[in-house]
C-alpha cells in the first residue's frame, strides 16, 4: 500500500488548528486577568512579557503549520484535479491574515491608556477584518469550483470558510470566525487523509 504524501500536511492543518483554540484559550485567561485587577477608568489590556511570549510562541507554531497545510493543499489540489484558481490568492489569504495577527500583537504590545488611540486601533483592526472577510468569500467560492468531491469534503471545507469569512465581515462574530477557521483546518487535515480511491468512483 503507498504512503500517502499529505499525511504530514494533515498532520499539520490539525495541530494548527489545535494551537490557534490553545492561543485564543490563553488570550481569554489573560485578558480576563487583566480585566480583573484594573479598577475605575478606561484602561486597555497589557499583558506582561512572559505572557507575551508565550502566546506568540504558539501562534507562531500555529501559523507555521497552517501556512504549510495551505500550500501543500495548492500542491494536492494542483496534482489530483489539475485545479489552479487559488494558487495565487492561497498567498493572498496567508498575508492577509498575517497582517491581522501582526496588529493585534502589536496593540497587545505597545497598548495605549489614551481612548483616541485605542479606538484608532480597533478601526484598524475593523478594516482588517472587512478585507479578511471579502478575501475569504473569494476564497470559499473557488474552493466550490473544484473539479472534484475532495474524498467528501469538498463542501464542508467551502461553507465552513465561507461561514468563518462571513463572520470577518460582521466584525463582532470576528471571534467565532477563528473558530470556525480552526475548525476548517481540521477538516481539512481530514481531507489530506482521504484516499484517491474515492475520488476516482465520483468521475464515474
Amino acid at each position: 500500500m503507498t504512503a500517502n504524501p499529505y499525511a504530514a500536511a494533515g498532520w499539520a492543518s490539525i495541530l494548527s488548528a489545535a494551537g490557534t483554540l490553545a492561543m485564543l484559550g490563553l488570550s481569554l485567561v489573560f485578558d480576563l486577568t487583566k480585566v480583573v485587577e484594573v479598577r475605575g477608568a478606561f484602561s486597555p489590556t497589557v499583558w506582561t512579557l512572559q505572557q507575551i511570549v508565550l502566546v506568540v510562541a504558539v501562534d507562531a507554531v500555529a501559523w507555521i503549520l497552517g501556512v504549510y497545510a495551505l500550500v501543500r493543499f495548492r500542491d494536492l489540489l494542483r496534482e489530483r484535479y489539475d485545479f489552479h484558481a487559488i494558487d495565487h490568492l492561497i498567498w493572498v489569504v496567508i498575508g492577509a491574515g498575517l497582517l491581522v495577527a501582526v496588529v493585534s500583537y502589536g496593540q497587545w504590545i505597545f497598548a495605549d491608556r489614551t481612548l483616541g488611540h485605542a479606538l484608532g486601533g480597533v478601526a484598524t483592526i475593523v478594516v482588517l477584518a472587512l478585507v479578511n472577510g471579502v478575501i475569504g468569500i473569494v476564497f470559499a467560492t473557488r474552493l466550490l469550483r473544484i473539479n472534484g468531491n475532495l474524498s467528501g469534503y469538498k463542501k464542508p471545507l467551502a461553507y465552513v470558510y465561507l461561514a468563518g469569512s462571513m463572520c470577518f465581515l460582521l466584525v463582532v462574530p470576528s471571534l467565532v470566525g477563528v473558530v470556525l477557521l480552526s475548525a476548517w483546518n481540521i477538516l481539512l487535515g481530514l481531507a489530506f487523509f482521504g484516499g484517491e480511491e474515492l475520488e476516482e468512483l465520483e468521475v464515474v
